[in-house]
């Protein structure tokens, strides 16, 4: 992620990020960030990320960080929503003269096609979401770096 070259302190800097907030510029803010010298959001899509700002040395620089919560809560769906999916599936399926058939005739039992077609695709779904996230949240940082720039450069 670039950096940004200021002459001012920390105490400067978390002022103008507070006075860019106010206008409503900068979202997300937190002026007290445990591991770093303050937060804004880095919004992403599906999962948000925060941008944590670092001030060392005469240069601001940036670490994305994606919020964990709702990405467990999406694993947590994910897993609460396959299971409840096998019954009613069945019941449906048990409807049809033409099913109750086919699982005489073959031994093939809804669970036997119903899971694997379920969960095999679960761990691509969360990846996808994640990189997916990553690089809206990357592109959100940014923005938001730009509008920094301009605030808080020496330039």
């Amino acid at each position: 992620m670039p950096t940004i070259a200021t002459q001012l302190g920390s105490e400067e800097i978390k002022a103008r990020l507070l006075k860019l907030s106010k206008r409503g510029k900068l979202a997300g803010y937190e002026p007290s960030c445990p591991n770093g010298l303050a937060a804004v959001a880095a919004h992403g899509a599906p999962f948000d990320s925060k941008m944590v700002l670092h001030h060392c040395d005469g240069e601001v620089s940036f670490e994305l960080k994606l919020i964990a919560l709702m990405p467990r809560l999406f694993v947590a769906l994910l897993i609460v929503t396959i299971w409840p999916g096998l019954p009613l599936t069945e019941v449906f399926l048990d409807s049809f003269v033409w099913y109750t058939d086919f699982v005489a005739k073959t031994g093939i039992e809804t669970w036997h096609w119903y899971l694997p077609l379920t969960v095999l695709p679960a761990p691509f779904a969360f990846k996808g979401a994640i990189k997916k996230s990553k690089a809206s949240a990357y592109e959100s940082a940014i923005e938001t770096i730009e509008k920094l720039d301009k605030v808080l450069s020496s330039k």
